[in-house]
């Protein structure tokens, strides 16, 4: 009987054994999670909905620990750069980054790259002219969509649909001093540059612009081009609220906001950036580089759409629509 009770005593401590191997296996294998600031601005905006989606998928694909930053305007580099700096202090391991306006923004990123790695997103560093060229970056590597494609995109949306010979057009865009907006203004100029169409005024936004009261001050127009998400739901907010004619609207806009305008036949063409592969995307290339000193991280360019109000309830659409919720 004792001996019944010591192989019992015996089998039991080293079943207790084996546990406590099996659990230190399993926990010595987990790697602490990095930690990944996200310094967007107006991050609480629902522009950004679809890409904190993609960036929350691939972060727990990836074992990444994401400080989604809460921010209002970011006017320039040096609010940017208080904004990093109270990151640092926070022990991050790297940043996920879209570039403040003005022409200081790149240098000051590419400081904070000499730190921690840094990835840009939704808006490339504004590029200074150098003998009619542009530099080129390799160490501020950006994830967004093409800028001047979604621009031309839009432009030959316009004039496919309509006959603007003649017609008059106003611009809306986001801020100047970004090199989306500029390269975005090029492709809608290059889109609709042998129309015959007149360009009666260009709008720039400034964070404490009411948009709808600069246009009331400008010209009639046939119709506006507006290339900037809080812009375009602005604009077509005022539009909805008014009877009797209004100018065909085109826009670039990344809300649900902005769909539901389209459906509503405010905004006549939608261009929408796929916010969520942007997302995704940068959680993959900035793990690569914390993975691997030695990995390079590299542009990535991210789709868009070009919707209609009949495009809304086809199964693809709704699909890319979904990552907004």
């Amino acid at each position: 009987m004792k001996r019944t009770k010591m192989t019992f005593l015996l089998s039991e401590i080293c079943l207790l054994i084996m546990l406590l191997l099996c659990m230190h296996l399993i926990f010595s294998d987990e790697k602490p999670q990095k930690r990944v600031a996200v310094i967007v601005e107006k991050s609480g905006d629902e522009k950004w909905d679809s890409f904190i989606n993609g960036l929350k998928q691939a972060a727990e694909i990836r074992n990444i620990h994401l400080i989604i930053c809460n921010t209002d305007e970011i006017e320039d580099a040096q609010e940017e750069k208080s904004l990093i700096c109270e990151q640092l202090d926070n022990q991050v391991d790297a940043f996920i980054v879209q570039a403040a306006p003005g022409k200081d923004t790149g240098g000051m990123l590419r400081e904070i790259r000499s730190q921690k790695p840094v990835l840009l997103v939704a808006n490339d560093v504004l590029k200074e002219q150098e003998n009619g060229n542009r530099p080129q970056y390799q160490e501020l590597p950006v994830v967004m969509p093409d800028n001047y494609s979604m621009g031309y995109a839009l432009g030959e949306d316009l004039r496919s649909r309509n006959d603007i010979r003649g017609k008059k057009i106003g611009i809306v865009s986001g801020f100047e001093e970004t090199e989306c907006s500029r390269e975005r203004e090029e492709g809608v100029l290059e889109a609709l540059s042998d129309s015959g169409c007149e360009i009666l005024f260009h709008i720039y936004t400034t964070y404490d612009m009411a948009v709808t009261e600069k246009l009331r001050q400008e010209r009639t127009v046939d119709y506006l081009i507006v290339l900037e998400t809080g812009a375009l739901e602005q604009v077509a907010g005022m539009y909805a609220q008014e009877s009797g004619d209004r100018p065909g609207i085109y826009g670039i806009g990344n809300s649900i906001r902005c769909v539901y305008y389209l459906d509503e036949a405010v905004v006549e063409g939608l261009v929408a950036a796929d916010g969520y592969d942007m997302g995704y995307q940068s959680v993959l290339e900035i793990s690569g580089a914390l993975g691997n000193q030695l990995y390079a991280m590299k542009n990535r360019e991210t789709d868009y759409r070009l919707l209609h109000k009949e495009d809304i309830f086809r199964e693809e659409v709704q699909q890319f629509l979904h990552t907004y919720d």
